[in-house]
């Protein structure tokens, strides 16, 4: 394959990195000339800063942690922003044993990566849409989703919100799918691409390289003839057992709540994230402009090269 560039990449552990493991190990990266290495983050502020760092060159975060850094940190090169688009949250609100309700989490702590970005507004609007006040619930920031998981397991907290594979464990476990976040929110932008906006101008054709892999890679994970692969890679990956790979690879490629085939930022999902951000007293109405967190010419760059 001749030199390859690396890039390195922050993200949580999950079944979303699906695209990723595939793409490095079917050679779809490094046809692309690009070498990634891979580090799991302990939580989404730490990504944040670490890219604003320059700690790493590419993040896979919340579309509403983008949110969060820039609002935090203003604009300018050190900022961060938004270059394509994952999936939609894929996200489940799960109680632990003997939490069979929504109701049955009041007064008691819930796991949370951060109390002010990622997903935990979702959490709050179902909170808050069951009559829950200010005082009927306390988040416990923990970090990512796996450090969430191990906290429900360990009985450390009554619930908290998780994705694939890990949803389907905790279920498998004795604990309880109170809702899905689609049906608390019907649009939004879940995990996004991410990185600064200075490192992104100084290597353009780089991040152009790296979108146009990453979606090969992604439709590569929906091609059906793929499908005994998909599963053997989300096995190595995510450590799963029994159906817990069909159950987490059928999410994945869910068409209405999965992954994007093609990487595209969900603009109207955006728009919802700055809305939940407002609603929950996190970012002052009326809400910006979803470009000013975005920069899709290097998507559409990525996108006319295919």
């Amino acid at each position: 394959m001749g030199n390859l560039t690396k890039l390195t990449l922050i993200q949580f552990r999950a079944g979303y990195n699906l695209p990723v493991h595939a793409g490095r190990e079917q050679g779809i990266f490094a046809r692309h000339g690009l070498e990634i290495d891979i580090t799991y983050t302990p939580g989404s502020l730490y990504i944040s800063d670490a890219l604003r760092k320059g700690e790493f060159e590419i993040g896979h975060t919340g579309a509403d942690d983008i949110v969060a850094d820039v609002e935090d940190f203003g604009g300018g090169p050190s900022s961060l922003f938004i270059f394509m688009g994952l999936h939609s949250g894929l996200l489940s609100i799960v109680g632990a044993p003997g939490m069979t309700t929504v109701e049955s989490l009041r007064g008691r702590e819930l796991a949370v990566d951060a109390r002010a970005s990622g997903f935990v507004f979702i959490l709050e609007k179902l909170l808050r849409s069951n009559g829950f006040g200010p005082d009927d619930y306390k988040f416990v920031e923990i970090g990512g989703v796996d450090r969430r998981y191990q906290a429900l397991l360990e009985g450390k907290v009554a619930g908290t919100m998780l994705l694939p594979p890990f949803a389907g464990n905790a279920v498998a476990r004795g604990c309880h799918l109170l809702a899905r976040g689609d049906q608390i929110v019907s649009c939004y932008q879940g995990t996004v691409g991410a990185a600064k906006r200075s490192w992104a101008e100084q290597h353009r054709d780089l991040l152009v390289s790296y979108i146009r892999a990453y979606v090969e890679a992604t439709q590569w994970c929906f091609n059906a003839s793929n499908r005994p692969d998909c599963l053997a890679l989300l096995v190595a990956h995510n450590g799963l057992e029994g159906n817990a790979a069909v159950e987490t690879l059928d999410a994945l490629l869910d068409s209405d709540y999965g992954m994007y085939p093609t990487a595209a930022v969900n603009l109207p999902g955006v728009q919802s994230v700055l809305e939940l951000r407002a609603e929950m007293g996190f970012l002052n109405p009326p809400v910006p402009p979803v470009e000013k967190y975005i920069d899709l010419s290097y998507y559409d760059a990525a996108i006319e090269r295919r």
